[in-house]
């Protein structure tokens, strides 16, 4: 997609938006749906101000504030079953980690606005599957 193809996914789109079977071995850890959707509804919430926060440290050009927060939506979308948006984080960091730390060589602005404008689409397409995983739940509270 924006980022170069390549690694054990191919290009990007082939993740799926949402991996159904991550969430149930989530659940199945979790051993409880109330808490297991308890878990979804924390995620949802968060990933707005997960972008946001991207977007701050893209706008202040911090690399260590938007490595940082890189990881923290790689790692809980990992978890919450978002597939495609922990493919894209992963992708992002790997791309920022090979750019020369001091100083750090930005991707041009239109591409940064081309991948803030792809994560929020992304993040807004996993809370709307995200809503219609939990309508599916059964006994959620």
């Amino acid at each position: 997609m924006l980022l170069r193809k390549g690694g054990h996914h191919g290009a990007m789109t082939t993740a799926p938006v949402l991996d159904a079977d991550a969430l149930g071995r989530l659940g199945e850890q979790l051993g409880d749906t109330d808490m297991l959707c308890r878990f979804i509804r924390r995620y949802e919430a968060m990933l707005g101000q997960r972008v946001e926060r991207l977007q701050r440290a893209l706008t202040a050009q911090d690399h260590e504030d938007w490595m940082d927060a890189v990881l923290s939506l790689k790692t809980s979308s990992a978890m919450a079953g978002a597939e495609a948006l922990s493919t894209l984080a992963a992708e992002l960091q790997e791309d920022f980690a090979s750019r020369p730390p001091t100083p750090v060589r930005w991707p041009a602005v239109e591409r940064l606005a081309e991948i803030m404008e792809c994560l929020r689409r992304l993040a807004a397409e996993t809370a709307r599957q995200l809503r219609i995983f939990l309508q599916q739940v059964p006994s959620a509270s």
